[in-house]
């Protein structure tokens, strides 16, 4: 009888697993070409009051980071636009190709450059040292291999992710560092500029759900229609989420 179960037990998480690579199968991103594609439009603008700016201690090696505290990166706004706000189409399963050339993220000045970066799921990104002294890259991700490992000065090393996600990257040796790498299933994604503007071309005809994420403010989306050759707008406004006070618990 322990046996039956056994075997019954088995065979249904070999059905769970090929059904789950079915799946995984059948969502893989298809790229071609696009005939006549539509645009995507938009600004992503703070919604409320901005945030000050916080100051990030330089407290380390300051013969190459330098003397003087740094401004963070994590919201960057200027007259209401946000910048480095990450603009993406979350359900789509053909269109065009991904571009070639490897994606690269520079240490430099003890800071992160690009602050962030995207990257196409499966490829490799290229992870440099430009400075003068060692830094510890430390990954913080949840589907793809975590890593945590150090970089001589102006050293380099390259890593793989194989899933869509969103992973934070810092400096274990100077705490003040951040970055993000964005690993994306289909190419059509965007980085809005200073003046909060971005644009995602070459969209096939059809309906799609916009994500616009923020690091500091979260995500929100809104359905689009794009017709062949047209151009739809799409404008986000994202705000700080109030933190809930929490109760007293009565006696």
């Amino acid at each position: 009888m322990k046996n039956c179960v056994c075997y019954l037990a088995v065979g249904l998480l070999s059905l769970v697993l090929v059904v789950g690579n079915s799946r995984d199968t059948l969502a893989a991103y298809e790229g071609g070409d696009v005939s006549n594609g539509g645009t995507i439009t938009g600004t992503v603008k703070i919604a409320g009051d901005v945030p000050a700016v916080k100051a990030l201690k330089v407290d380390k090696d300051q013969s190459t980071c330098g003397h003087d505290d740094l401004p963070s990166e994590a919201l960057m706004v200027s007259d209401g636009a946000i910048q480095n706000a990450v603009v993406s189409i979350t359900n789509i399963s053909k269109g065009k190709k991904f571009e070639g050339g490897t994606p690269e993220l520079d240490q430099k000045g003890c800071v992160f450059i690009p602050h962030i970066a995207m990257i196409p799921q499966g490829s490799s990104i290229k992870l440099l040292n430009s400075d003068d002294v060692m830094h510890n890259l430390h990954s913080w991700s949840m589907k793809n291999t975590a890593f945590n490992e150090g970089v001589a000065a102006h050293g380099n090393i390259s890593k793989t992710f194989e899933f869509p996600e969103t992973v934070k990257v810092t400096c274990d040796v100077h705490k003040w560092m951040t970055s993000w790498l964005i690993v994306q299933a289909n190419p059509y994604y965007a980085i809005t500029d200073a003046n909060g503007n971005y644009k995602l071309e070459g969209v096939p005809a059809g309906t799609y759900t916009v994500q616009a994420w923020q690091e500091s403010l979260g995500k929100k989306t809104q359905e689009v229609t794009v017709t062949a050759g047209g151009e739809v707008k799409a404008d986000f406004g994202l705000e700080k989420k109030a933190k809930k006070k929490r109760k007293r618990k009565k006696h």
